[in-house]
């Protein structure tokens, strides 16, 4: 149980799932028998369950389409109709991909580094962790230079101190809700590597000795729930009492980790504004540390292999591998490991994309990067942005574009799915992500620059910010597909 929290507010989400697994949606009858039951006002219950996308309201949704996310439509599938959502069913690997569910194949992992090496047969990770002791451990995570692997590459020893700094019990959140289009590696993870996982968050329960341990997992990732909850059943004895798993409703703004809180607080998921930073007061006000699946998998790995050699690979700055989603028109599509600081190029041919002359472009990190020509694929892999008109590494996502491919549509279905997938709760996202939309799709009007400038600088969250991407960098590279 988190200290502090009020039992019934935390409880919210978990019901809300439950009630829209069971009858396939919620009511304003099921959502108040939920909040008379958790005596919470039915105003804020209400406001919660219809900010998630996945879950429908009064009657179930119509019989799971096939994937119309990017990756999917250059290879055949249907393109999303306007005004709809560009629906991702996180199976990019195998486009044109079905809506269901389904288990992460073996076949689906490319290059292989120490992350997609074949799953644990011991925990002496986490017994030389425990060996060394909190200090110890801790200096051995900055020796290494470890990074967050969610897409921000804040690093991890700078975190797990700011939190422990406080002196006050500490919330572990691992934000495994992968809800970007195009991004399926912790997916993988979970699959097919759970126990490399597994050891990394029962160091990371060693060192930070966290009050509460919560992995939030997407909703429709099933089968990497399924995974994940059987890992954590056959050895509980590694992890601390208190590990739940809480399934979440869809969002992409869920990536960014005060909006995650809000759900786990049974709150609507939205950011919050910062300062506190979550390390300060985060979970019901406690110091909180959020991770993403695959930087406590990295975990796993330094404190198998040692500091000396994660820093081996990778860049000075930003040692290590990172497990790259690399789609679109390429012959290997999956999740591929490669050293930060590869080149877009080299990533691209890992994963048997086209020659230069054939292709047109990709687009480097989602719906918040940018599309890039080949002219610019010799720019390294690494934190920050590869361009400034917004491509970015981010979370790993590359999806590959041939000359076949149509980029205007493309980008337009990036910049919809933005305005779509806007929160609400600031003014410039809230109004500028749809109108930047509407002014890209009518040929560039003169007010875009305008509003492109009032996103980036206003916006609450980066999500928002970095809304502008795809529209920035097609029109500055390809400005004769948009007049």
């Amino acid at each position: 149980m988190v200290v502090g929290a009020p039992p019934n507010r935390r409880r919210l989400l978990p019901r809300l799932f439950e009630a829209h697994e069971r009858d396939g949606f919620l009511t304003a009858e099921s959502v108040a028998v939920i909040a008379a039951d958790l005596q919470l006002p039915l105003a804020e219950a209400w406001e919660a369950a219809t900010a998630y996308p996945d879950f429908a309201i009064d009657a179930p949704q119509e019989p799971g389409a096939d994937c119309s996310g990017l990756s999917c439509v250059l290879n055949g599938a249907p393109e999303v109709p306007p005004g709809r959502h560009s629906a991702c069913r996180f199976r990019c690997y195998d486009a044109p991909a079905p809506a269901a569910d389904a288990p992460f194949p073996e076949t689906a992992l490319g290059v292989r580094g120490p992350l997609l090496a074949p799953d644990l047969a011991d925990w002496r990770g986490l017994e030389a962790a425990r060996a060394a002791g909190r200090e110890a451990a801790l200096a051995q995570i900055e020796a290494a230079g470890l990074r967050g692997r969610g897409g921000a590459y804040f690093p991890v020893a700078t975190k797990w101190r700011g939190a422990l700094a406080e002196q006050r019990p500490i919330a572990l959140v691992v934000n495994a809700e992968e809800g970007e289009p195009g991004i399926f590696k912790d997916r993988a993870l979970l699959g097919l590597r759970s126990q490399r996982f597994l050891e990394g968050l029962a160091i990371a329960a060693e060192v930070l000795e966290p009050e509460t341990v919560i992995v939030f997992v997407n909703g429709a990732a099933g089968a990497a729930r399924a995974s994940l909850q059987t890992a954590i059943r056959e050895h509980a004895d590694l992890l601390p009492d208190s590990v739940q798993v809480v399934l979440g409703g869809g969002g992409y703004v869920l990536g960014e980790e005060t909006t995650l809180l809000n759900a786990l607080e049974g709150r609507k998921p939205v950011p919050r504004l910062r300062p506190p930073y979550p390390a300060e007061s985060g979970l019901f006000g406690m110091p909180t540390v959020v991770n993403n699946v695959e930087t406590l998998a990295a975990l796993s790995a330094i404190f198998r292999e040692g500091a000396e050699a994660f820093r081996a690979l990778g860049h000075a700055d930003a040692p290590g591998t990172k497990l790259f989603s690399i789609s679109g028109h390429v012959a290997r599509p999956g999740v591929h490991e490669l050293a930060l600081g590869t080149t877009v190029a080299d990533a691209i041919a890992a994963a048997g994309g086209p020659s230069p002359d054939r292709t047109l472009a990709a687009l480097v990190g989602g719906p918040s990067g940018g599309f890039l020509p080949p002219a610019q694929f010799d720019a390294p892999l690494l934190p920050g942005r590869l361009h400034d008109t917004g491509a970015v590494t981010g979370s790993g996502g590359i999806i590959v574009l041939d000359q076949s491919a149509d980029l205007r549509g493309a980008a337009l279905a990036m910049s919809a799915y933005n305005a779509l997938e806007s929160c609400g709760k600031c003014t410039p996202c809230r109004e500028g992500s749809p109108r930047a939309h509407a002014a890209f799709e009518g040929g560039a009007s003169a007010d875009l620059p305008d509003l492109i400038e009032a996103l980036e600088a206003g916006s609450l969250c980066g999500l928002g910010a970095m809304a502008p991407g795809p529209i920035r960098s097609a029109l500055h590279f390809w400005p004769e597909r948009f007049r």
